[in-house]
């Protein structure tokens, strides 16, 4: 069979780039395919990443594409990868705009999709002042009147993080609290104020959260809100499933240590593959599984 490329990248975000990286140092042919979502579109800057913390996300892709200008063996589809099926010892894949490649192998760089609560003012604030990782996003707010959204174990894990930015902190559970009686004994010794009222609004102007509206009528001033995800996340695309790639129970790819999922022939990485979310850890684990597939392409080349 004649490969158009040896790998196809699905997603051109912090892991796909940095998978891209890798394989362009070594040589490798590979396809990067970019339907231009990335997750934090909705934010200004990046953190927590060394030389380039606080600069804009889309100004973070850009420089590392002209970084990967240098490797002719890196090409990039701006489009959507509509389906892989495994054909012979390799992949083909169909693109939008009518496309059909053949790959040997494939890396699923894409992200997971945010599920915005349907309250109003919550899409509009996320990634602004509704945040979910205070290491990308609570430098800049601490010292303020923070809100921590969540409930059970999850909420216990988060909340000294969030505990230590804020000047006065109040927990939300937006409906019962799943709490044990030692996790409320906790939070009445510190003095964090638990509401289990529904929230039904946010008060804001422009990108700046003022208060929260809750369902007894009830409004508190607040200037941030952190948001823990609900489980399982939510992927960006059904591509992996779709090949047969096992998942673990919070809807991430079950991987190796490179990358290797339970199909051979196919990677995973980045947010997609672990519950670290950050640019900088995502960008490290694209970096491993471009690794890895270069280590099995040259492998398969000189035991062929």
């Amino acid at each position: 069979m004649k490969f158009d490329y040896e790998v196809l990248i699905i997603g051109g975000g912090p892991a796909g780039l940095s998978a891209a990286l890798a394989l362009g140092r070594m040589s490798r042919t590979a396809l990067v395919c970019d339907d231009s979502r990335p997750r934090n579109a909705a934010s200004s800057h990046l953190n927590n990443f060394p030389t380039r913390d606080g600069i804009h996300p889309a100004e973070w892709r850009k420089l590392v594409r002209k970084d990967l200008e240098k490797y002719n063996t890196i090409n990039f589809f701006e489009g959507s990868v509509l389906s892989v099926e495994k054909s012979g010892p390799g992949f083909v894949a169909k693109l939008s705009l009518d496309k059909t490649f053949y790959f040997k192998k494939i890396i699923l760089a894409y992200g997971v999709e945010d599920k915005h609560l349907p309250i109003p003012g919550y899409k509009e604030l996320w990634g602004k002042s509704i945040f979910h990782c205070p290491y990308c996003h609570g430098f800049e707010v601490r010292g303020s009147r923070l809100g921590l959204l969540g409930n059970g174990d999850m909420l216990i894990y988060m909340l000294p993080l969030i505990y230590d930015l804020a000047s006065d902190l109040i927990v939300i559970t937006n409906g019962k609290a799943e709490l044990k009686e030692e996790q409320k004994d906790l939070l009445n010794r510190k003095k964090i104020r638990l509401i289990e009222e529904k929230i039904i609004g946010f008060i804001y102007e422009g990108e700046k959260l003022k208060a929260i509206t809750f369902e007894n009528g009830v409004t508190i001033e607040r200037d941030a809100l952190y948001a823990l995800p609900s489980f399982p996340y939510k992927l960006k695309s059904k591509i992996g499933e779709e090949l047969g790639c096992e998942k673990d129970q919070f809807g991430f790819y079950k991987v190796g240590e490179r990358g290797k999922t339970s199909i051979d022939g196919v990677y995973a990485c980045g947010d997609n593959a672990n519950g670290a979310h950050s640019v900088l850890l995502a960008a490290a684990s694209g970096g491993m599984a471009g690794a890895g597939i270069v280590h099995e392409l040259l492998s398969e080349k000189l035991f062929e």
